[in-house]
């Protein structure tokens, strides 16, 4: 959910930027003489209906601040308010997930009551959105290396009401880039899902939610070893 919503926001901005450009180029064609309401309108239109009402520059670039702050997660800077007292912006989008799964067997859901144990056992402490993540110290501070999920919706877990709680599995995952050995992650990820697959009597299985084998672990780390090399060269050739 919240990747499509990042998605359709940083879409909106595509689309606004597409239709002032557009609108730019139209009056340079012109002349001197400025488009028509109705003219940037009916050029909207061929852009995205979603535009119907297209107005002047002041318009659009008020659009792309209100854009920006919802993917920033900002609110709107109050008046007299400067940028350096502005909420800091979220992270990028990682262009890149690796995840993992632990399935429960057919009709055996994972109890609750067993869960917090076994994620304790696996080194996973409960934190941020409701679910747990395992944390690597780092000059001084806690960073997350991956997260573990509930499979099922919302994903997230309520370690007060957990004497209830069931669910037919857990999705780990590792988000990429990141500021860490990503291989070392990996494998960190892949000795946690084996020792929860053990403690709650379940099967550690890959994106096709098919039993994890060696080779494909050896398969998905030539991935992870790929993906770092490729962006090393990115970063140098820029």
């Amino acid at each position: 959910m919240e990747t499509m919503r990042w998605i359709l926001l940083l879409a909106g901005i595509i689309i606004v930027l597409g239709i002032y450009l557009f609108s730019r180029l139209q009056g340079q064609r012109s002349g001197s003489s400025r488009p028509s309401k109705r003219q940037l309108r009916e050029a909207g239109r061929r852009i995205d209906p979603l535009f119907d009402t297209i107005g002047d520059k002041a318009d659009v670039d008020a659009e792309l601040e209100s854009l920006g702050q919802l993917i920033a997660g900002d609110t709107p800077r109050q008046k007299g308010e400067t940028p350096a007292t502005a909420a800091p912006a979220k992270p990028a989008m990682p262009d890149k997930v690796v995840t993992l799964f632990v399935m429960a067997p057919p009709g055996v859901p994972f109890r609750g009551s067993f869960l917090m144990e076994a994620m304790a056992k696996a080194g996973l402490e409960f934190g941020d959105m409701q679910i747990f993540h395992y944390l690597e110290r780092h000059n001084g501070r806690d960073r997350v290396l991956f997260s573990v999920a509930n499979l099922v919706e919302p994903g997230s877990f309520d370690p007060h009401a957990m004497d209830d709680f069931s669910t037919r599995g857990l999705v780990l995952f590792l988000q990429l880039p990141a500021a860490f050995d990503a291989l070392k992650a990996f494998d960190a990820m892949v000795a946690a899902a084996r020792s929860l697959a053990t403690s709650l009597e379940g099967n550690v299985c890959d994106s096709t939610h098919s039993v994890l084998t060696n080779q494909t672990i050896g398969h998905m780390r030539e991935d992870v070893i790929d993906y770092q090399f490729r962006r090393r060269v990115a970063q140098t050739a820029s």
